[in-house]
């Protein structure tokens, strides 16, 4: 199809440009399809410098630190930001003046008429589903990957994408509240796992998970969805599926395959990225090649490297607590020198708390909102003597165990905690990990890197 009779002359208000790159790239699309585009965000030019040196010297009209009521009442479309609430009295204009609030992913698959992967979860989204992109490009022609993946805007895949290409989208609990204002759903889905998270943004768990059920909700017959078979939270949510429902498990990945990713948990993403790819009927030997290659993804449970001994993992996108227990048991049998805390989520820290003390030899904390609950946790603990202290800078925290760490030690940034405050997004804050740690490891000469830890 043609995307420029869609949008080309249309008033498009674009609410949330963003840092992370997708509202960027829809907007410079907008403006490529000819539609009269006006951004608005609350953040200040000086906070948006990234992204809007990209825009200079285009028929853009800028609203920023703000918003305008009259952005919203006088266009014909709002391009809504998965940042951006819901319950916003912004959108609450536009929908009193009929003016239609339409979200980038969803958007998409609305006019899309190819095939279309969707895998939603609380923990696992990002790697399987690149794995399931990897597979699935071995096999067919053209795969797209996008969604919740960092710089990859979904709109402009109206493009380029064809009628017989495959689409992956990772899609958060945000972006998948535009599937349940259109009432679609992808024709493939996986649903990897259910757990408290953004509970600062949802009234509870019931609203969050509800929002994540838009993934199978609106599936056809023909469709299908693959839950968890090993977490019971996640399976039960099989019965309301209209569609097929198939099950993963960890036993579903063969003993003898050679996977690098560490931890069960993400053997469970493997497995699910296989039960789907072999109901899409990828043969069995490319599943296999392709799963014993993956090594991982950029800041999850990411090997940088080692000096004089002593290891360096980037978790950074560990922004709960259940991310921060999964690293850890992940690093069982290894000295670990964790660096965690951070900013609040309104979720539960006491178990992760506990596994902090249990396991960690020392433990430097970041300075944030949710970091008092968690020095207390772990000095409830008895583990108080740990803490090496209380961080305002990443790289004061690292140092600081980089003096107390022996060969055969770790050093892991697995906050259990968001970002913001101290950083602009959980991949500021592993980029600024990285950085560091490259200057510890300096030429690098002689260090093994990869994209996951291997003992």
């Amino acid at each position: 199809m043609d995307p420029r009779s869609l949008f080309e002359g249309k008033r498009i208000t674009v609410m949330g440009l963003g840092l992370l790159g997708r509202g960027l790239g829809d907007t410079l699309f907008l403006v490529h399809c000819g539609a009269r585009v006006t951004v608005t965000d609350l953040k200040s030019a000086d906070d948006l410098a990234p992204s809007l040196e990209r825009l200079q010297g285009l028929p853009i009209r800028l609203k920023l630190g703000r918003h305008d009521p009259d952005d919203f009442i006088n266009a014909d479309m709002i391009l809504r930001n998965a940042d951006v609430p819901r319950t916003s009295p912004f959108l609450q204009i536009a929908r009193d003046n009929r003016v239609p609030v339409e979200m980038d992913e969803s958007l998409f698959c609305k006019h899309f008429t190819g095939n279309v992967v969707g895998i939603t979860g609380t923990r696992g989204k990002t790697t399987t589903t690149t794995l399931i992109y990897r597979i699935l490009s071995e096999q067919r022609p053209r795969v797209f990957l996008s969604g919740n993946i960092m710089g990859r805007a979904t709109l402009p895949l109206l493009e380029g994408a064809l009628t017989e290409d495959t689409v992956v989208l990772e899609l958060s609990s945000w972006q998948l509240q535009g599937f349940h204002d259109e009432r679609i759903s992808p024709r493939a889905s996986v649903f990897t796992n259910v757990y408290p998270d953004h509970l600062n943004r949802y009234s509870g768990m019931e609203d969050y998970i509800q929002d994540k059920k838009a993934v199978y909700r609106y599936q056809k017959g023909s469709d299908f969805c693959v839950f968890n078979g090993d977490q019971p939270e996640t399976a039960a949510l099989a019965d309301e599926a209209p569609s097929s429902k198939l099950f993963f498990s960890v036993g579903d990945v063969p003993q003898d395959w050679d996977i690098k990713l560490l931890g069960r948990h993400n053997r469970e993403n493997v497995a699910a990225a296989v039960v789907l790819c072999r109901r899409l009927g990828v043969p069995e030997v490319i599943i296999r090649e392709v799963c014993e290659a993956f090594t991982g993804v950029e800041h999850r449970l990411q090997w940088l490297g080692e000096k004089d001994g002593v290891g360096f993992i980037n978790d950074s996108t560990s922004t709960t607590p259940v991310a921060g227990l999964a690293a850890l048991n992940a690093l069982e049998g290894r000295r670990v020198l964790l660096i965690a805390g951070g900013a609040d989520k309104n979720l539960d820290l006491s178990a992760f708390s506990a596994e902090a003390a249990s396991r960690s030899h020392r433990i430097a904390l970041l300075r944030g909102q949710a970091t008092a609950a968690l020095e207390r946790g772990i000095r409830g603990a008895g583990a108080g003597e740990k803490i090496t202290g209380i961080f305002n800078d990443l790289r004061s925290a690292v140092f600081c165990l980089v003096e107390e760490a022996e060969p055969g030690d770790v050093v892991l940034l697995s906050p259990g905690c968001a970002s913001f405050g101290m950083f602009r997004n959980e991949f500021h804050r592993g980029d600024t990990f990285i950085s560091i740690v490259s200057e510890i490891l300096g030429s690098r000469a002689g260090t093994k890197h990869s994209a996951a830890f291997e003992p």
